[in-house]
């Protein structure tokens, strides 16, 4: 009776760590998202994956491609209106990281109207949950995420994104 006790306390228990991680990845997905809104591109840099900035060469480097992205965007008519973040997948812990898939919807106004759009980030922390830092799957599957971060996990299933015009 005592094992049977002490497996259901255990089970309660990382049950709910794993529910307060997942509250701490959408609190940090939306200062993240804030920080994007408000064009405050230093900021919203911190909770960029450190292999992206990586991609670019240093964090000024990544900055800069990602104003100039966006302004030619803007330029073209494309501008975000909103970005929200719901469901967080199981946390995974893989090569001393935990690695999850978060669900973004993205609201962008076109010159053709307005687009919603279903897309999904890789959340990983290094420090046991405390900090998350992402990464735009920008619709790629998990096989071809790992050839670009091949310490991500392949348990991580992202779904296809989703692309819907109004």
């Amino acid at each position: 009776m005592k094992k049977v006790f002490s497996i259901i306390f255990l089970c309660i228990i990382i049950f709910g760590f794993s529910q307060n991680q997942k509250q701490t990845v959408i609190k940090q997905a939306n200062d993240m998202r804030k920080y994007f809104m408000e064009k405050n591109y230093d900021a919203f840099s911190n909770y960029v994956y450190d292999g992206v900035i990586k991609m670019y060469g240093n964090k000024k480097k990544m900055i800069d491609a990602s104003v100039d992205a966006i302004n030619q965007m803007e330029k073209a008519g494309y501008t975000f209106k909103d970005v929200t973040f719901s469901e967080v997948s199981d946390i995974i812990n893989n090569k001393a990281e935990l690695q999850t898939v978060v669900h973004q919807k993205i609201e962008m106004e076109t010159p053709k109207g307005k687009i919603l759009g279903d897309y999904y980030l890789i959340g990983i922390s290094k420090d046991n949950g405390k900090l998350w830092k992402f990464i735009d799957t920008a619709g790629k599957n998990i096989s071809e995420m790992i050839k670009y971060f091949p310490n991500l996990s392949s348990k991580l299933n992202i779904p296809k994104k989703k692309i819907n015009s109004q």
